[in-house]
């Protein structure tokens, strides 16, 4: 199997999670072979203008922020291929538990 790369920098190293029209990657930034995040907002059937701008947003808010446990911006491209249209945001990878690794269930009995 040949590996994806986005923009000649970005090597996909798998998929992390998928909605309709969007899917959140793992990709391994081959200039500094750090792990990073690339989520993809698709202009499909299913696009709507206010999932756009959202993304932006999301982009936009991520520039801003400074804090070791949140993702830091490192891109926003353009996807322009064949079989694919869209947008794409690069941020940094942050290893962490999932929601219900975190979770502790209390059951109470009368």
């Amino acid at each position: 199997m040949i590996a994806k790369v986005l923009a000649e920098r970005y090597e996909v190293q798998g998929q992390l999670g998928k909605q309709t029209g969007r899917q959140t990657l793992l990709a391994r930034d081959l200039q500094t072979q750090e792990l990073v995040v690339i989520k993809q907002l698709f202009l499909g059937n299913d696009f709507e203008w206010q999932d756009l701008n959202l993304f932006e947003r999301e982009a936009e808010t991520l520039k801003k922020l400074d804090h070791p446990a949140i993702p830091r911006y490192l891109d926003y491209l353009e996807i322009d291929e064949p079989d694919s249209k869209g947008f794409a945001l690069i941020q940094t990878y942050v290893e962490g538990k999932t929601g219900s690794s975190g979770v502790k269930v209390i059951s109470k009995t009368n």
